[in-house]
């Protein structure tokens, strides 16, 4: 790999590098795990100089976005011109404005923080992996690594900063990603298809821009790269050696 190029992978919100691990090992580019979460991001001025301190000097980024990550790396594709090719897995395309309003999204957010409390932290790591098509060692590590156990309660919860949440889901609403203009880019956008698909969802898979290479998978869920992560891996080295293939050629005609 051009020692110019990096490859940086965004997950959706709560994820840890485990939750990453299986599907990163599988892809042919060398992967950074970026973890937004942990940040106090507040406006879009954070976001843009976090980003632009995990890229440095880079000439050329590939990015990597699933769910609220793939919102992000629209985005950010979007005012960096050093990203040039984006991959989105499910994620970066919904106008959530008009599928719910930002204060039921920021109360339901509240509720499932202090719904996911528990006293076994065994006992969440095996439903996990029951109810789990795919599982292996670092699935069972991401499941771990989710949760902190709190002394004074004596028990397990999520190991996130709520407060760090809520101001990223505000932000999403600001930076309006699937509006984001993404003409000058390479872009492979994944998502999984479904029985029933409702009509928010229908009208904005309608809407993607013609310059998407777009791959509709059956028989996954919303999280893909950890449900199928040779698939979705495969599906991202084929895409990235074709385009790659194909530049190679057109300068060779110049020659």
């Amino acid at each position: 790999m051009n020692q110019k190029i990096k490859t940086f992978f965004i997950g959706g919100l709560g994820s840890n590098c485990y939750h990453a691990k299986d599907f990163i090992e599988e892809l042919d580019e060398k992967v950074l795990f970026l973890n937004p979460y942990i940040e106090n991001l507040q406006n879009e001025e954070d976001l843009l100089n976090w980003f632009k301190n995990e890229i440095k000097d880079l000439e050329e980024v590939y990015l990597i976005g699933h769910s609220l990550g793939g919102d992000l790396g629209r985005y950010l594709a979007s005012q960096f011109s050093q990203v040039n090719k984006l991959v989105l897995l499910d994620g970066g395309y919904l106008n959530l404005d008009e599928i719910m309003t930002l204060d039921d999204e920021l109360t339901d957010t509240k509720d499932y923080f202090r719904q996911q409390v528990f006293t076994d932290i065994e006992e969440v790591i095996a439903s996990e992996k029951s109810q789990s098509s795919y599982w292996s060692k670092n699935l069972e590590e991401a499941a771990r690594n989710s949760y902190r156990y709190n002394s004074k309660t004596k028990e397990f919860e999520l190991d996130l900063d709520l407060e760090k949440v809520l101001n990223l889901l505000r932000l999403r609403r600001v930076i309006k990603p699937y509006d984001a203009n993404l003409d000058s880019k390479d872009v492979l956008f994944i998502v999984p298809v479904y029985k029933e698909e409702p009509e928010w969802r229908k009208e904005a898979l309608s809407q993607l821009p013609s310059n998407f290479d777009i791959t509709m998978l059956e028989n996954s869920g919303h999280e893909l790269y950890t449900q199928k992560p040779r698939e979705i891996a495969k599906l991202i080295n084929d895409w990235i050696n074709k385009i790659e293939n194909n530049v190679k050629i057109n300068c060779n005609k110049f020659r």
